[in-house]
């Protein structure tokens, strides 16, 4: 699947550089580049401490970051439009990148700018547990007790999924392939099917599947997938990927297991860095990059209708929101393999 080159010159141009607490932190939709700094590792307390959130919540809740301002904001769920955030926690330093929730509430955040990845309680602002990464943590995803971490080299190689299982700290094992020279999503289903989307290092994109969590990697055939920004599984099975189809907008492609044929597609959205699942999966939130004004907007959907629910302006998502996170999320189903 070749990036065409009117994506690939937008791509080069929509680089958006934000200065982060004396640092740059750069990203494109091709690929997000983060620059190491030299701050120092997080090591997490034996009982981290459970500050309390500025006002209790009862029901769902979503998390969203904008993106590089070291800052996570937490607002009710539902389908009532929130007039402000719960409560907001700074990372401080930080630049959040990826959001997961897990079984239990618990929220995982991919933090770029330390190469760290932070367990939070719910309704906590201090880590409960930290996973220490080698390269810059670009995409996270949790199925129960396992983390996986795509992550890659501050200008790109060194590509991999980093997977640590049953709580571990430290990886327990990984999964490369020699094409993958910068990476742009991760997906996992109900089986431990990984899904990865990337590009290569003459910026062509391609999607591949570690059949039950091993390796080889094996390529996906997908119609309609040009350049992918990111994906997820849906309850369903469907592998959900957002495609860029315009230079400034989106769609999303709803594969169902094993095919190469999308059944449906929802058109018209922005680019997304990120997309989540509500519980039950009748709905997602979507969190756009870019620059815009329009870009400061995290949008909640019906699915796979695609009606807009309701839009929520962060007036400081200067380059957009780089994760978002529905609580509780959603159990994926299994997308299997492609068929033959």
């Amino acid at each position: 699947m070749v990036v065409q080159m009117s994506y690939l010159q937008l791509c080069i141009v929509s680089i958006a550089a934000v200065a982060v607490a004396g640092e740059v932190h750069a990203q494109s939709a091709l690929h997000r580049v983060s620059l190491r700094s030299s701050v120092s590792r997080f090591v997490p307390a034996a009982h981290a401490s459970r500050a309390t959130p500025a006002k209790p919540w009862e029901g769902p809740v979503v998390y969203a970051a904008p993106t590089s301002r070291g800052e996570v904001n937490v607002y009710k769920g539902g389908d009532k439009k929130p007039k402000q955030p719960i409560y907001s926690f700074s990372l401080d330093p930080g630049t959040a990148n990826s959001l997961q929730v897990d079984a239990k509430g618990n929220l995982y955040l991919a933090d770029t700018y330390s190469t760290w990845v932070f367990e939070y309680a719910p309704g906590t602002n201090t880590p409960l547990k930290g996973f220490p990464t080698s390269e810059p943590p670009d995409q996270i995803v949790i199925r129960g007790r396992t983390l996986y971490v795509f992550q890659s080299g501050t200008t790109g190689g060194d590509v991999s999924v980093q997977i640590y299982e049953k709580g571990s700290t430290s990886p327990t094992r990984s999964l490369s392939d020699a094409s993958m020279e910068y990476p742009d999503a991760l997906a996992v289903d109900k089986a431990g099917n990984v899904f990865v989307a990337y590009d290569t290092a003459d910026l062509t994109s391609g999607v591949g599947e570690f059949v039950n969590g091993q390796m080889p990697m094996v390529p996906l055939t997908l119609k309609g997938i040009s350049l992918p920004l990111s994906m997820a599984i849906d309850p369903a099975g469907n592998l959900v990927i957002d495609n860029a189809s315009t230079e400034t907008g989106s769609s999303l492609e709803i594969y169902p297991p094993g095919k190469s044929k999308p059944s449906a597609e929802i058109s018209g959205l922005p680019w997304l860095y990120q997309f989540s699942f509500t519980a039950d999966g009748t709905e997602f939130y979507a969190a756009p990059s870019g620059t815009g004004k329009k870009d400061q907007l995290f949008r909640k959907y019906d699915y796979p209708s695609g009606k807009l629910v309701y839009s929520y302006r962060i007036g400081d998502a200067f380059a957009g929101i780089s994760g978002i996170a529905a609580s509780p999320s959603a159990e994926p189903g299994t997308w299997g393999t492609q068929d033959k």
